[in-house]
């Protein structure tokens, strides 16, 4: 073959390769850029749930803000965590403490530092002085807890407040922004990685059904849980709630970890809640028809039975599977890792029993 011809071959394939994966991308795959996290990342399409969202007029606020805004408060409630703590509107817990209960929070996060390691910096940098929480509420997505807080002592860190203040996230764009400019122009950036997700999704799930992707997995369930109309007895779930198989929980080093930083925040007269978000996969473990032959995970067993918390914890299985006995449906979200408003006030509800007590004090 000549170069010449080489050459003619060469872009001829190249240009049928991009009109066919710009047609695709255009008809078929670039939608589930704008649908949930679920959906996104499985390629596959859900029906709406009938229960609505909520919005709440009030809002909690966060460090980041109280920082560009130069004012001097004090706050009710500290809270840190991950995306259980930093939800916004409908889906954040803090929201509805201040629009039902009239408690008042500031969130923290700060990049690349879990929770526990972000509380250590607003002691070092003297901010949680400033703030004067009466409660700080540590959280952890139950997958992580180990990792957060159970393979080893988690260092105490000792930065001045400028370094701190160096690690808060710059502001988050906005869903629709990000989507807007990964997809725009006539050639996307993104256009046949996405298309090649989309099909090796595919064909993942007709060798697994089980598996919609690498990240998400699939369960039938013995009842509805869920109200999305041809769904209800489904759950989608991240394949990370199965980290307890290869690394079960250390609940005494968990322990030993809240119970540095209670004795800390105490010196303080501050009082330290843990609570961990039950992973979606647990929660509903009980209903799974076929649990593939995966034992149980006894993460929360583990910190109910262990002695000498120091912290006040908050057990979010124990409530969360009694609304499921009660028949609850949309506890957690089909298409979303997270609970939703009606898990937030199921879990506020019982939060509160111990807040209102702790502000006595």
């Amino acid at each position: 073959m000549t170069s010449k011809k080489y050459a003619v071959y060469t872009v001829s394939f190249l240009y049928v390769f991009i009109v066919i994966n710009l047609v695709l991308w255009n008809f078929m795959t670039k939608d589930f850029l704008n649908m949930s996290e679920i959906e996104r990342n499985s390629s596959q399409k859900l029906t709406q749930p009938l229960t609505e969202q909520v919005h709440y007029p009030l809002h909690h606020t966060n460090l980041a803000d109280y920082v560009v805004s130069g004012r001097t408060e004090s706050f009710d409630v500290m809270t840190l965590g991950d995306s259980f703590s930093n939800g916004q509107d409908g889906s954040s817990y803090q929201d509805y403490l201040l629009n039902q209960y009239g408690i008042t929070s500031i969130n923290v996060s700060f990049s690349q530092a879990n929770g526990l390691e972000s509380l250590y910096m607003l002691i070092s940098s003297g901010l949680i002085d400033e703030l004067k929480p009466r409660l700080v509420i540590l959280e952890s997505v139950e997958r992580y807890v180990q990792s957060n807080l159970g393979r080893t002592e988690v260092a105490q860190t000792n930065l001045p407040r400028d370094t701190v203040m160096q690690k808060l996230p710059a502001a988050h764009a906005s869903k629709a922004s990000t989507v807007a400019r990964i997809s725009s122009g006539l050639i996307p950036p993104v256009f046949v990685q996405w298309n090649t997700n989309f099909f090796s999704n595919k064909l993942r799930y007709m060798l697994n059904p089980e598996k919609l992707s690498s990240s998400i997995y699939a369960a039938n369930l013995d009842r509805q849980f869920f109200t999305n109309p041809g769904y209800e007895d489904k759950l989608f779930f991240y394949y990370e709630d199965l980290y307890y198989l290869q690394e079960p929980l250390n609940a005494e080093m968990v322990n030993h970890n809240l119970n540095t930083a209670a004795r800390l925040l105490k010196a303080k007269g501050i009082t330290l809640i843990f609570f961990a978000a039950a992973d979606k996969y647990d929660l509903y473990s009980p209903y799974i028809l076929d649990k593939k032959g995966r034992p149980e995970n006894t993460s929360f067993q583990k910190m109910r039975d262990v002695p000498g918390k120091e912290y006040i914890y908050v057990d979010t299985m124990t409530i969360l599977r009694e609304a499921l006995e009660r028949g609850e449906k949309d506890v957690y979200w089909l298409d979303d890792s997270h609970w939703s408003h009606k898990g937030i006030k199921i879990f506020c509800d019982e939060l509160v029993k111990y807040i209102l007590p702790a502000f006595r004090h």
